[in-house]
């Protein structure tokens, strides 16, 4: 069961001078609040959202003339549980508000950290261990990782998290020595209330499992942001505590790839689980309709790409891949190949096979001169039932059509 924070913000009285009430005036408070605090906040499917830390956010929505929401508190941890409220008390004191908070721990009455953190989120994961500990390697492979997000690919004999994959071997010897605690220090990514410099690892920890491309900076904006970022982090971690379990390999490559020169370290207490950080590493599954599709995990999204088909890419000096795909659902009737769409080049060999229950049909093209370049294109329709996923893929160099093949046939149904 997850633990959460909900909340109503409104005015004390109806009308009060110097200050108007209304879905622009809250919406401004909350941004001009966050801004001050630190904290980031961007506005999702018409929902205002704060993100105090990483996998901790604040849900805000207008409704009645009340400036309602919520927060999961239980995967970012008990800092990050104490920090909503105070964010929301701040909120409420800058405002004259009155603040309804509904927080089935008891801090927001009692203010007792400590018993908080034990009786409900050291419980709350002592519990989730001893549920994962039972699962099969064949079974569910992921567990408190983002539900709005891409779908890592599985690793052998580990789960997945959002701060980096356990071994069943780890998650059983946590539970049977009976001091989960200590390894919730490493799972929660705000702890303790203040922020110390497991917060900060932590916080690195998560942008390096779920976010790091592992590419260099200079390949885009995304790689600069969370590659100086994550040595940014990592680097306050260590001077905050040099003693602290440190991630040093991994901290030496995401230098390298951002041409930063490493801090020097006289001593550096070494993290033995340095294999199990990046999911981005591996293939990552995206999901549209009743299927989902492969990507290489480095791959970018394009967003500037105003067309009806989702664009990712690698970079033409970083592999010169792109990868189109998009998808049409025909309500009422089975999907049908559109002859047309393999018509984008001279076919040098069409295929047509099975998988998975759907009809997947390939065309190879004849490579295509561009000036500068020289592209393989190949095109794919998958079906299913009504859904028909349209995809291209362009690569620069010669001998990658096994790669693209093995591409579309990771293309999962997910109904």
């Amino acid at each position: 069961m997850s633990i959460r924070i909900r909340f109503s913000l409104e005015p004390k009285k109806k009308i009060f001078s110097g200050f108007a009430w209304n879905t622009q005036s809250a919406e401004l408070m909350v941004k001009d609040l966050a801004k001050k605090m630190g904290y980031q906040c961007f506005r999702i499917e018409g929902m205002l959202l704060v993100q105090l830390c990483p996998e901790g956010y604040i849900w805000f929505n207008w409704n009645k003339r009340k400036l309602q929401g919520e927060s999961q508190t239980n995967i970012a941890g008990p800092g990050f549980h104490a920090a909503v409220v105070e964010f929301l008390e701040e909120a409420a004191r800058e405002k004259k508000l009155k603040l309804r908070v509904e927080d089935r721990t008891g801090y927001f009455i009692k203010r007792d950290f400590l018993a908080m953190r034990q009786k409900y989120f050291y419980q709350w994961f002592s519990d989730l261990m001893d549920l994962v500990s039972g699962w099969s390697e064949k079974g569910e492979y992921m567990f408190c990782w983002p539900a709005i997000y891409y779908i890592p690919s599985r690793q052998e004999g580990k789960l997945i998290t959002h701060i980096r994959s356990f071994s069943f071997k780890e998650i059983a010897g946590m539970v049977h020595s009976g001091m989960s605690v200590v390894f919730a220090k490493d799972f929660f990514v705000w702890n303790d209330i203040q922020k110390d410099a497991r917060y900060y690892r932590n916080s690195a920890m998560v942008l390096l499992n779920q976010s790091c491309y592992f590419m260099p900076s200079q390949r885009s904006t995304q790689d600069v942001y969370v590659n100086q970022r994550i040595i940014e982090l990592l680097e306050k971690a260590y001077v905050m505590d040099p003693d602290i379990p440190f991630p040093h390999k991994t901290y030496l490559d995401i230098c390298a790839l951002d041409s930063h020169t490493p801090m020097e370290m006289k001593s550096v207490n070494l993290m033995d689980i340095e294999d199990s950080i990046g999911c981005r590493k591996y293939l990552v599954y995206r999901k549209i309709g009743n299927m989902s599709f492969a990507l290489p995990g480095n791959f970018l999204y394009d967003e500037e790409d105003n067309s009806a088909m989702d664009h990712y890419y690698d970079g033409r000096d970083y592999g010169g891949h792109d990868y189109y795909i998009y998808a049409a659902v025909f309500a009422g009737r089975e999907a049908e190949f559109k002859s047309q769409w393999f018509e984008q080049g001279k076919p040098e060999e069409i295929l047509d096979f099975e998988l998975n229950n759907a009809k997947v049909r390939v065309a190879f093209y004849e490579p295509e001169e561009k000036p500068g370049e020289t592209r393989y294109g190949v095109s794919a329709q998958v079906l299913y039932k009504d859904q028909r996923m349209n995809i291209n893929i362009v690569s620069r160099k010669p001998g990658e059509k096994d790669w693209a093949l093995e591409l579309i046939k990771s293309i999962r149904i997910t109904e």
